[in-house]
C-alpha cells in the first residue's frame, strides 16, 4: 500500500475514537455490519458469525454501527437504544456468543448528536464502520492486504463464511474484491417468497446477461455479501455515503482498481422481508412486488448489442487499433443504439483518451471501461428500453428463455416453466454451471 495516500485516507476518516470499547490490539479482518432497528435478528447474525473456526474468529472484529438520521422515527430510534443497552451490558443472548472488547465492537451513530445524516444513510454508515476499522486492522501479519467484509443486522452466514475469503484472497491477491455466493432467506409467507424469487431472478438474470456480453462489469452488486482487501477499499476511495445503491458504486469501484471476483466457496444468506430503511434496493423492491406492482425483466436485445460492442473492443485489442473506436462503435450496434453514444459525445472524449493511454492495448481497453463503467453501462440499457419499443422489458420467463435459445444454452427440459425451480437451477449454477455463471 502506498504509505502516503493511506496516511492521506486516515486522516480524513470521520469520528476516528467512536468504537466501544477502545480495543486494545489490532485484527487481521474486520467485520462490517450497520443496523437500523435491528434488536431482533442482528442476535441471529452474530450467533452465525461465531460459529466460524475460532482461529479466524479470533483474529477478526466484529464492528456494528447502530445508527439512524436525526428524522428517524421514534420506534426505530428506541430499538436502536435497545441494541447499544444489550451490547454495552454484554448480553450473552444478545451479543451471540461473542465477547465485547474482545471481538465485538460497536460505533454509536444513533444517540442525540452522534446521528448519521439521513441522506447518507445506509452508506455512511458502512463508511463510518469501514473507515474506523482501517484503524484497528494489522497490516503486517498476512502476506496479503487485511480484508475487511460487509455483512447485514438481518443476514445470517455459514462457518467456512470467514476463511473462505482469506484463502480466496490468498489465491487472487491480486483482486481488490469479491462477492459470495447468496440465496436469500425462505419466507413463511408465501406472496414474500414470490417476491423475494423475482427480485433475485431479476439480479441473476442481470449478471448473466451482463457476461453473456463480456462485460467487466458482470458481478452481483450486493451489500451484504461484499468483501474487499484494506488496501484497495483505500484506493477506491472509501465505500459510498449514500441511501441506497452504495453497494453498486462500490464495487465498481472496485472493479476499477483491481478487479472482483465471486466467492462460491461458501454463502451469504440475505434477509427477504420487505423494507422501508432505503428508497431503492432489496427491501423497497420486495415490498412494491407485494404490493403488485410488475417487475419485467430488461429485454436480451439489449445485452446482444453490448455482445458486439464488447467483440469489436476484442479485436481492436488484438489489431492495437484503438485509433478509430468511435466510427466502429457506429458500425457494429442498431443505429438506436449506437445514438447512446452520440449523445453522450463518446466521439469527442475518446481522442483525447486515446492520446493518454496508447502506449498499451491494455491501457486502452481499460480506460474505455473506465469510460463505459457500471453505471454507464445501466444507462446504455435504460436508453435503449426508454427510446426504443424493440428493447422494452419482457415477461420474467420470456426474458430467461429467450436469452438462452438465441445464446443455444442447453438447460434442463421445463426449467422455465416454474420461478421456484428456475431460481433454484441458478443457486446451484455454481457447481452445475460455472463456465457461463461463476468463471
Amino acid at each position: 500500500m502506498d504509505s502516503r495516500n493511506f496516511q492521506k485516507y486516515l486522516s480524513r476518516i470521520k469520528r476516528p475514537d467512536s468504537i466501544e470499547p477502545a480495543p486494545c490490539r489490532r485484527f487481521n479482518y474486520a467485520v462490517v455490519i450497520p443496523a437500523l432497528a435491528e434488536s431482533a435478528s442482528l442476535p441471529e447474525t452474530l450467533v452465525a458469525l461465531a460459529a466460524n473456526q475460532p482461529f479466524v474468529l479470533s483474529e477478526t472484529m466484529v464492528l456494528v454501527v447502530v445508527n439512524n438520521s436525526a428524522g428517524t422515527d421514534a420506534d426505530k430510534v428506541k430499538d436502536n437504544q435497545l441494541m447499544l443497552s444489550g451490547l454495552r451490558n454484554g448480553d450473552q443472548c444478545f451479543c451471540g456468543g461473542l465477547v465485547p472488547g474482545g471481538t465485538l465492537f460497536w460505533i454509536d451513530a444513533s444517540s442525540p448528536g452522534r446521528e448519521i445524516s439521513s441522506k447518507g444513510g445506509v452508506g455512511e454508515a458502512r463508511k463510518l464502520g469501514m473507515d474506523v476499522a482501517l484503524l484497528h486492522l494489522d497490516f503486517t501479519a498476512e502476506p496479503v492486504s487485511p480484508l475487511i467484509f460487509c455483512l447485514d443486522a438481518d443476514t445470517l452466514v455459514e462457518p467456512g463464511y470467514l476463511s473462505s475469503a482469506i484463502e480466496f484472497f490468498r489465491n487472487h491477491a491480486e483482486l481488490a474484491g469479491a462477492v459470495f455466493s447468496f440465496k436469500h432467506q425462505d419466507s413463511s409467507d408465501p406472496d414474500e417468497s414470490a417476491a423475494i424469487a423475482q427480485y433475485e431472478l431479476l439480479m441473476r438474470y442481470y449478471t448473466i446477461a451482463l457476461r453473456i456480453a463480456g462485460s467487466p462489469y458482470a458481478y452481483y452488486s450486493l451489500g451484504s455479501a461484499t468483501v474487499c482487501t484494506a488496501d484497495a477499499y483505500v484506493r477506491a476511495g472509501g465505500m459510498r455515503e449514500r441511501n441506497g445503491g452504495e453497494d453498486f458504486y462500490f464495487m465498481q469501484a472496485l472493479q476499477k482498481t483491481g478487479g472482483t471476483g465471486q466467492i462460491n466457496a461458501s454463502c451469504v444468506f440475505p434477509s427477504s422481508r420487505p423494507s422501508d430503511r432505503v428508497p431503492f434496493g432489496t427491501g423497497p423492491r420486495i415490498r412494491d412486488i407485494m404490493q403488485g406492482k410488475s417487475l419485467k425483466f430488461y429485454h436480451p436485445a439489449i445485452f446482444y448489442e453490448l455482445k458486439k460492442l464488447y467483440a469489436a473492443i476484442g479485436a481492436i485489442h488484438s489489431a492495437h487499433d484503438f485509433s478509430r473506436l468511435p466510427e466502429l462503435v457506429e458500425e457494429v450496434l442498431a443505429p438506436d443504439a449506437a445514438r447512446f453514444f452520440k449523445n453522450n459525445a463518446f466521439d469527442k472524449a475518446w481522442p483525447d483518451i486515446f492520446r493518454h493511454n496508447r502506449a498499451s492495448s491494455e491501457r486502452l481497453t481499460q480506460a474505455f471501461n473506465t469510460w463505459f463503467d457500471a453505471f454507464t453501462t445501466l444507462k446504455f440499457i435504460h436508453f435503449c428500453e426508454n427510446n426504443f419499443p424493440q428493447f422494452q422489458r419482457m415477461e420474467l420467463n420470456d426474458a430467461f428463455r429467450l436469452l438462452f435459445e438465441d445464446e443455444e444454452i442447453q438447460v434442463p427440459a421445463g426449467i422455465f416453466d416454474d420461478m421456484h425451480t428456475l431460481l433454484n437451477f441458478f443457486r446451484n449454477a455454481d457447481e452445475s454451471f460455472p463456465d457461463l455463471l461463476f468463471s
